[in-house]
């Protein structure tokens, strides 16, 4: 028999053996010196992605055939990985092979004085504890990038903080009142989290160093993103938005304050999941208060809504599951609930 459909689904066909190295992750891979031999059939197998046919090959541009031993399937790790968009790695201490996101390790907890430690400390798996005073982000060296993935991007008027593909991290501020995260630049977000997951931001005032009404940056910018939690902080303007958030699934946004933002408190594209509980939106102006479009089950539970300015307090295109549950609006310009008939007021006062 020659086993051609014996290949299990792509990952649980692949088989990660010493024995591939080279053929399979296109990195030299060392074990210890055990000898093994295989039986080895090829059977001119196609592997197809996504309907089209792909001929995987090495890094010299030699094409890798997929071979049988033992009924099982052997594919090469590095060329389909490659296909799928994914990066491969190979660690040989703990003798594993990683596929795209490498699973999270225990955070190593830092504990940092000023922004030039913070800097340095920023990254994957990181839990950063900030002593109580003010964290200019745009007092740091700006001439190169700490890495591929914590990076400056131009804006108009200075330089914006990128933060892509970092997973869990953590930004806790010490102390009774929150630590205070600020830039300069008008346009610049505070911070700008792209690809990221597991970000959780404790005890943080953020926003911008100028007065207020001349920004046009947001405080916290998420994209692509997901497993976001902010407890105990504090957003606020000249920063156009609190939260700006784009393709962003399960935010928690608790015990915390958006104010005097210029444009409005918040505008949700494309995010799901969204809780935002016990916390206070004010004094925000001009705009969309609160903008919700093409989203899914965002979710307002004890929160009060009060002397905003905005010219709309609340604007949902294209969603569902919208709620403002046990919640008080209070002060703000003209609104009509009975005009937003898919959302759930249950409980929420409007005075």
């Amino acid at each position: 028999m020659k086993n051609k459909d014996r290949l299990k689904g792509f990952f649980s066909g692949i088989i990660f053996s010493i024995i591939i190295g080279v053929f399979a992750l296109g990195v030299t891979v060392f074990a210890a010196p055990i000898e093994s031999k295989l039986s080895v059939m090829y059977d001119n197998i196609k592997i197809y992605v996504d309907g089209a046919l792909f001929q995987p090959q090495d890094a010299n541009g030699k094409d890798i055939k997929p071979f049988i031993s033992k009924g099982i399937t052997y594919l090469p790790v590095a060329a389909l990985s490659k296909a799928l968009g994914k990066d491969v790695s190979w660690d040989g201490k703990a003798k594993s092979i990683y596929i795209g996101r490498k699973p999270d390790t225990k955070a190593e907890e830092v504990t940092v004085y000023n922004v030039n430690e913070l800097y340095d400390a920023l990254g994957s798996n990181k839990h950063i504890k900030l002593k109580p005073g003010i964290y200019n982000i745009s007092d740091l060296n700006q001439d190169s990038s700490k890495s591929k993935n914590i990076y400056w991007e131009s804006v108009y008027d200075g330089n914006e903080l990128i933060l892509d593909e970092i997973n869990n991290l953590t930004l806790e501020g010490l102390g009774d009142k929150p630590v205070e995260i600020v830039v300069e630049p008008r346009y610049a977000n505070v911070l700008t989290f792209t690809n990221s997951r597991k970000i959780s931001i404790k005890n943080i005032k953020a926003g911008h160093t100028i007065k207020k009404g001349e920004c046009v940056g947001g405080v916290f910018n998420f994209d692509v993103s997901k497993d976001i939690d902010i407890s105990n902080s504090i957003l606020y303007g000249c920063g156009t938005y609190g939260i700006i958030a784009k393709d962003t699934e399960n935010l928690k946004f608790n015990n915390s304050i958006i104010e005097e933002c210029t444009y409005g408190a918040m505008t949700l594209y494309d995010c799901n999941d969204f809780v935002f509980a016990n916390s206070v939106i004010r004094k925000c102006e001009n705009f969309n208060l609160i903008e919700i479009d093409s989203s899914t089950n965002i979710v307002y539970d004890k929160c009060e809504i009060s002397d905003n300015t905005s010219s709309d307090v609340l604007t949902v295109s294209l969603s569902n599951g919208v709620k403002f549950t046990n919640c008080k609006f209070k002060n703000n310009n003209s609104f009509d609930p009975n005009l937003f008939l898919n959302v759930d007021f249950t409980g929420t006062t409007f005075e």
